[in-house]
């Protein structure tokens, strides 16, 4: 499981978009362990929200971090399950929940512990884990990635939900363009694995193609994606690892 795309073109890309030209070594290691986590049937659109999203919550250095003030004010603050990660996990019973996850998905031993060590949450691939997984399975908020992208929907603006309700939602929806444009520069694909049968049922599904989202310029002014530009068969195959997700 990894995305597939020249990482070199994309930090040239990104660098001049989002990251006024320079890049930190931090900046790098920690795309590079999003992208090491990445499904490789996710698609273009859902994954260059999953890194604006990071882009945001992290304050830009791309690293997990710990909630400002650690939870301070908040009733989940006393307790020690302040948010912490590329997307501020928080409650002890989310981290239970991601516990259980994470162990099944061998991302975890049975000896690692949310619950009993909160900072696990800071290591990079169970960071980059929470990040895709929360967002694909609706751990946040109960709405998912698939409820924005794929199948012919790009709605960058509304996925902010899956988060944080509308908070700086176009804001977001802005840097996903420049995500979203920097990968498709370097040329990110959709490279199915070979799935179990039950993964992939035969359906009609299995022909839907997913449309590609507006340039990064019309991201950016909040305009979303209308129209039948041209679709990319792979990534039709997209929605149904969701419908997976969903069953898991």
């Amino acid at each position: 499981m990894a995305a597939s795309l020249n990482r070199a073109a994309f930090y040239a890309a990104v660098r001049a978009s989002l990251f006024g030209g320079r890049l930190k070594a931090s900046q790098v290691a920690g795309m590079d362990a999003i992208f090491d986590a990445a499904p490789s049937l996710l698609g273009t659109t859902s994954l260059g929200y999953a890194l604006a999203t990071t882009f945001h919550e992290t304050a830009r250095t791309m690293q997990p971090i710990e909630e400002y003030g650690r939870g301070k004010g908040r009733a989940y603050g006393p307790t020690g399950f302040w948010g912490r990660g590329f997307v501020q996990l928080t409650w002890e019973t989310n981290y239970a929940k991601a516990t259980t996850r994470l162990r099944q998905l061998g991302y975890l031993r049975a000896d690692e512990d949310l619950v009993k060590t909160p900072k696990l949450a800071m290591r990079l691939d169970v960071a980059a884990a929470i990040l895709f997984y929360g967002m694909a399975e609706g751990w946040f908020t109960g709405k998912k990635l698939a409820d924005y992208f794929g199948g012919g929907r790009y709605e960058p603006v509304g996925a902010r939900r899956i988060i944080n309700g509308t908070d700086k939602d176009d804001l977001i929806a802005g840097q996903c363009g420049s995500m979203v444009d920097a990968l498709r520069a370097a040329g990110h694909s959709v490279i199915p694995t070979a799935p179990p049968m039950s993964v992939f049922p035969a359906s009609s599904e299995a022909t839907k193609r997913d449309t590609p989202a507006p340039t990064g310029g019309l991201l950016r002014s909040g305009v979303q994606a209308t129209g039948g530009a041209a679709r990319s068969g792979l990534a039709g195959l997209y929605d149904l690892i969701h419908t997976a997700f969903r069953k898991a």
